[in-house]
């Protein structure tokens, strides 16, 4: 990986690297601005701007000029990134050299930042700072010169580290840690520690700095502390090991889950937030036994299983329902049933089926039918396989089937409206045959997820009526579907969301309500109007109530039964709980 000789303003033979100074690195001109500190010994780091030669007018861009003997880090560094490649989380390398004649002027008379203290090597536990107001020179003769971009500050990791951020974010970030840390390990290359300020932060992480990484089995020739060091390199005897780089992604998880680094008065008995996943990773691999902690493969795969977790919904259910006979002095009995089946799968996914069926024939034939319809959905098993909205949509279309043939073979001159609802987890699927309806409400908008199945909707349909026709036509009752009709339903008979929706299932959001509802509902209360209800009224069955006694002090001339389900999401840790 060699470069062409540097040219500098200074003496030819003398590049002096200092504020202010100008000269060119292979095909870029540099303009050294500030001086950063040194974040790994040895090395001083300076932001500079950096502008290519042959292009005077092309805007300069911020630069991270790396300084070291030729013995330092930043050797390792270069053997590593020839080891690694062209790898896409390693910010490339614009261009390097090595000179036998190099000055460092650091005047302290110039701010210069105060870095959060990164690994000093000592030969005592103590940690190592250098002295601001001391004037640094350093004119050792051969010295490695790195080039890359800056990453902007408020897209490093150290930016980042000190926000909040969800449990699953901080799974992500440190999954994608550990990636690179287990792909540079299978290379025999192990991290030590990690350098935040040198991370840039995006759909893909990247890594400006490899200074902390060292070959497998060498030993370093002092002891090394650090926000990310793992405890036993404070002594400097033991060789470089994978359990180290365990350490330091554990050590970066405990900081982005506790807003802090890990404190070194409690580096032995730490306090951990209890987080069940999160407190086994932290207690395992922070642990001061190295061969206690987990491999970086195994790692990475309990931070994605548990990062799946963290993502997974907890969804909850709130029900409210209310029926009514009526008003009408030649209805003595309510024809409408309806009801509910809700099981909790796991402590995230749910199953919910709910059902309305508004029956009608002689004499008692209506309430029959409705009842045994209602009967027969909730009492149904669920068959295997019962994944995919494609065998959901088998079983409720073979659920149908049954459902009509109990009522064609049990109830004579009877029949029933069928609208049913089923949600696993998110996926809501319905069938519908009849004119009662199925209604999402959401962020304050309704929508009819099924069809009336009737005369005058088939007459609005074909522009024959208007819809302000159909609200008083003398057939309004008149069906064109109903369960027990026939003796077999022909295939399309019953309706699923693709007739509304172009697909077999939909999502469900936060605070959906899905409303079942009777045409002796919706035949009194506009769209608009149940709106305004479960708009208003934060209590679901308030809000139930109030409509049926909306129906009733407009004459409720029929049964009338609304049935309403609230849909609640929450993360499972949706903040991170105190010690």
């Amino acid at each position: 990986m060699s470069s062409p000789p540097i040219e500098t303003t200074h003496n030819s033979d003398t590049l002096v690297i200092e504020t202010n100074a100008t000269f060119t690195l292979e095909t870029f001109n540099i303009e050294v601005l500030s001086y950063l500190g040194q974040f790994t010994t040895d090395i001083y780091y300076f932001q500079v701007n950096i502008s290519p030669i042959e292009d005077g007018t092309t805007p300069g861009q911020p630069g991270l000029l790396r300084v070291g003997a030729t013995a330092s880090a930043l050797s390792r560094e270069l053997q590593l990134r020839e080891t690694l490649g062209d790898y896409k989380m390693l910010a490339p390398l614009l261009a390097h050299t090595s000179l036998e004649s190099v000055t460092i002027n650091i005047n302290s008379s110039s701010p210069i930042p105060n870095p959060e203290p990164e690994p000093e090597e000592s030969n005592y536990l103590e940690e190592e700072y250098y002295p601001e107001a001391e004037i640094i020179s350093d004119s050792c003769t051969s010295k490695v010169i790195l080039l890359t971009h800056l990453p902007a500050p408020e897209q490093t990791l150290a930016t980042w580290l000190q926000q909040h951020h969800s449990l699953e974010e901080s799974l992500l970030l440190t999954g994608q840690v550990c990636q690179f840390l287990r792909y540079v390990h299978q290379r025999q290359w192990c991290f030590i520690s990690i350098i935040p300020q040198f991370i840039q932060m995006g759909t893909l992480i990247q890594f400006f700095d490899l200074t902390s990484a060292y070959p497998l089995e060498e030993t370093l020739p002092s002891g090394l502390l650090g926000n990310y060091c793992a405890p036993e390199l404070a002594y400097g005897k033991n060789p470089i090991q994978e359990a180290m780089s365990s350490y330091t992604v554990a050590a970066l998880l405990y900081h982005s889950t506790h807003q802090h680094t890990i404190p070194q008065e409690q580096s032995i008995d730490l306090n951990i937030h209890p987080i069940p996943g999160i407190y086994q990773i932290l207690s395992t691999c922070l642990s001061p036994i190295p061969e206690q902690r987990f491999s970086l493969s195994q790692l990475i795969s309990i931070l994605v299983a548990n990062r799946q977790t963290f993502s997974n919904l907890k969804i909850q259910w709130n029900i409210a329902s209310s029926s009514t006979l009526g008003l009408s002095t030649n209805r003595l009995q309510n024809e409408d049933n309806y009801g509910v089946k809700h099981q909790q799968l796991s402590d995230e996914q749910t199953m919910i089926i709910a059902v309305v069926a508004d029956g009608m024939g002689g004499m008692s034939q209506g309430e029959v039918a409705s009842k045994l319809a209602v009967q027969t959905v909730l009492e149904e098993p669920i068959t295997s396989p019962f994944k995919t909205p494609e065998q959901r949509n088998q079983w409720l279309m073979a659920l149908f089937a049954k459902v009509n043939q109990s009522v064609a073979n049990n109830v004579k001159d009877g029949g029933t409206t069928l609208s049913v609802i089923i949600a696993i987890a998110q996926q809501l699927m319905i069938a519908h045959v009849g004119d009662s309806r199925i209604y999402l409400l959401r962020q304050g908008q309704i929508q009819q997820l099924s069809e009336d199945h009737s005369l005058i909707a088939m007459l609005s349909a074909s522009g024959q009526i208007t819809p302000e026709e159909s609200i008083n036509h003398p057939d309004r009752n008149v069906l064109t579907k109903f369960i027990g009709a026939k003796q077999r339903l022909s295939d399309g008979y019953v309706q699923n969301l693709t007739r509304t929706q172009q697909k077999l299932s939909m999502q469900l959001e936060n605070q959906d309500i899905l409303l079942l509802c009777s045409d002796g509902v919706w035949d009194l209360v506009r769209e608009n109007e149940l709106v305004e209800i479960f708009n208003h009224e934060k209590n679901l069955q308030v809000a139930v109530d109030q409509t049926i006694q909306q129906v009733l002090n407009q004459g409720a001339p029929d049964n009338a039964t609304l049935l309403a389900l609230q849909c609640r999401i929450d993360k499972i840790y949706s903040e991170i709980p105190p010690i």
